[in-house]
């Protein structure tokens, strides 16, 4: 066991003066160096997803925002959405009114104006009809208004999110390091640890 101890301090000894004894030579310090200065570059304005812009875009026209945003495919999902409950609002509200009617004409006793579909049906009836249909037109209108303001919630996410990358490109690599300080001439070693984000 004290051999093994020994020479591994014998090995980082060596290690260590080795790279002691690899300083940097006054002779090649001392050259003289070409200084240059770069030239900025013409700066060219990139244009920034905007946010607000999706926004705006779907409070106007539901689905714009998502287009915008380069997600075409929701496009479909949105208007789907809203055509189903906007078919839904219209014929609950055309069969309470068809049962409202009903029930009014039977209050006021204008036999004249009775469906005679509506026959089969106590005032009872007609009325709880009414009201069931009205219920899901107020029902179809609250999943509309939903589905529109998810549709500007999703441009505002998707927006934001625009830039953030989850590919498999992002890796953790490490490798041995040798280099010099400024304030010493000796080399110094280490670990170089590097996140790469993108290829």
């Amino acid at each position: 066991m004290k051999c093994k101890s020994a020479l591994f301090f014998i090995f980082l000894l060596f290690f260590i003066f080795s790279s002691y004894s690899q300083g940097i030579d006054s002779a090649l310090s001392d050259k003289p160096t070409l200084q240059t200065t770069a030239t900025p570059a013409k700066s060219t304005k990139v244009q920034k997803h905007n946010p607000k812009l999706a926004i705006a875009l779907s409070v106007v026209v539901p689905g714009a925002g998502q287009i915008y945003n380069k997600k075409w495919w929701k496009v479909p999902i949105i208007y789907a959405g809203l055509g189903i409950t906007s078919y839904l609002i219209y014929d609950f509200s055309v069969q309470t009114k068809r049962y409202q009617n009903e029930y009014v004409y039977r209050l006021n006793k204008e036999v004249d104006k009775l469906n005679p579909k509506y026959a089969i049906y106590t005032d009872e009836n007609v009325l709880a009809l009414k009201n069931y249909y009205r219920r899901n037109m107020e029902i179809s209108i609250a999943a509309c208004a939903i589905i529109y303001f998810l549709n500007v919630i999703d441009a505002a996410v998707d927006a934001h999110l625009f830039y953030f990358d989850i590919s498999d490109d992002l890796a953790l690599s490490w490798s041995p390091y040798i280099g010099s300080n400024s304030l010493t001439p000796s080399l110094q070693q280490g670990v170089s640890l590097a996140i790469h984000f993108k290829k």
